[in-house]
C-alpha cells in the first residue's frame, strides 16, 4: 500500500496513519479468525461496531493513498513509476483472488481493499494537479452514494449473473463510494491539513516502520495468523 510514492516524496506522518491503519487491521482479521473457528460469537461482517471499526480502517488506507499519490505525481507525472506501481498491485491482487479461491470457494475475494487502490491510484493521478475538484468530486460519491442515487449493484447484478462471481465475499472495498476517500486524501495533503508533526517516539516509529513495509505486512499476515490457529485447533 505504499507503492504509490518513492523515498524522495516519503512522509512520516503518512506513514504513521499507515502504520496504525495495519495495526487495526491485523486486530480485525485475528478477531474475524477467531470467529471463523468458532471461538467467538461476534460476526464482524454484520455488527455495526464491526462495520465501523473496518470502516475507519479502509478509511485510513485510502486516505494515504490519496496523500501518498498527490506527494509523489503533483509536481512532475512519471508515468513509468505510476505503471509500475499500478502493475505491482495489480499482480498482487490477482495473487490474493486465487489464494482465497482456495481458501474461501464459495466466498472468494473478488475486489477487495487492494483491488481497489490498483484501481484508485491511476484515477487519482488524474486529480493530483486539481486538488478542490478532487475534494468535490469525493464528496459529492460519498454524499451521492448515501443517498442510494450512485451505486455499484446493478454492475454487481451483472457481473454475479454473467461472470460468475460469489455473492458474498469476505473482503469487498467496492469503488464507490471508497474512491471518494482517496480523491479527499488529495485535497487534505494539499491543503496541509494532516501537518502533524509527530515527535520522535517509539510507537511512532514503529507504525511509520510498519507503514514503509504495509504491502508485505498485508499479504503475511493473515496467512500466518490463521495458520496458527488452525494449527491450535488440530492439536
Amino acid at each position: 500500500m505504499n507503492l504509490t510514492e518513492n523515498r524522495v516524496y516519503r512522509c512520516f506522518e503518512v506513514d504513521v496513519l499507515r502504520g496504525f491503519a495495519i495495526v487495526l487491521m491485523v486486530i480485525f482479521h485475528f478477531c474475524y479468525d477467531l470467529a471463523t473457528f468458532g471461538w467467538a460469537s461476534f460476526n464482524t461482517g454484520q455488527d455495526i461496531e464491526w462495520r465501523i471499526f473496518r470502516a475507519i480502517i479502509v478509511s485510513s488506507f485510502l486516505l494515504a493513498v490519496g496523500m501518498s499519490s498527490y506527494l509523489a505525481y503533483h509536481k512532475h507525472l512519471n508515468v513509468s513509476k505510476l505503471a509500475n506501481a499500478t502493475c505491482k498491485l495489480i499482480l498482487v491482487a490477482v495473487f490474493l483472488t486465487i489464494s482465497s479461491v482456495f481458501m474461501y470457494p464459495t466466498t472468494w475475494v473478488y475486489f477487495g481493499i487492494i483491488h481497489l487502490i490498483a484501481v484508485a491510484l491511476p484515477i487519482s493521478v488524474l486529480f493530483v494537479r486539481r486538488p478542490t475538484i478532487s475534494v468535490i468530486v469525493g464528496i459529492l460519491v460519498i454524499l451521492l452514494y448515501s443517498l442510494g442515487w450512485l451505486t455499484m449493484e446493478p454492475i454487481w447484478r451483472w457481473s454475479v449473473s454473467n461472470i460468475g462471481i460469489p455473492k458474498k465475499t469476505v473482503d469487498l472495498a467496492s469503488l464507490i463510494p471508497w474512491i471518494g476517500v482517496v480523491l479527499i486524501g488529495i485535497f487534505v495533503m494539499h491543503k496541509h491539513m494532516f501537518s502533524i508533526k509527530l515527535p520522535e517516539h517509539y510507537i511512532f516509529n514503529k507504525l511509520g516502520m510498519l507503514g514503509r513495509h504495509s504491502l508485505t505486512i498485508y499479504l503475511v499476515h493473515q496467512p500466518i495468523m490463521y495458520g496458527m490457529l488452525l494449527a491450535i485447533k488440530s492439536m
